[in-house]
């Protein structure tokens, strides 16, 4: 499947690069992500131009969605 993520905040969309995952890496990164707002942590993603940083203090104003574009049913 491919995938993309996108951070959604007062200061736009922002989405990484496009990903080939399997159903298991996805059903992982659904699992990791829950921690997305935990703790003081920011959040790091590639994006079609180079590296983004989220600082925790945007992170914690932000909507993480993992979009699906693409889906191979096995």
């Amino acid at each position: 499947m491919i995938i993309q993520m996108s951070i959604k905040n007062d200061m736009g969309d922002f989405f990484s690069e496009k990903m080939e995952v399997s159903k298991e890496q996805y059903l992982e990164l659904i699992d990791i992500s829950k921690k997305f707002y935990s703790d003081d942590n920011g959040f790091e993603m590639w994006v079609d131009d180079g590296f983004m940083v989220f600082p925790p203090d945007i992170v914690k104003k932000s909507i993480l969605c993992i979009n699906v574009l693409e889906y191979d049913e096995e």
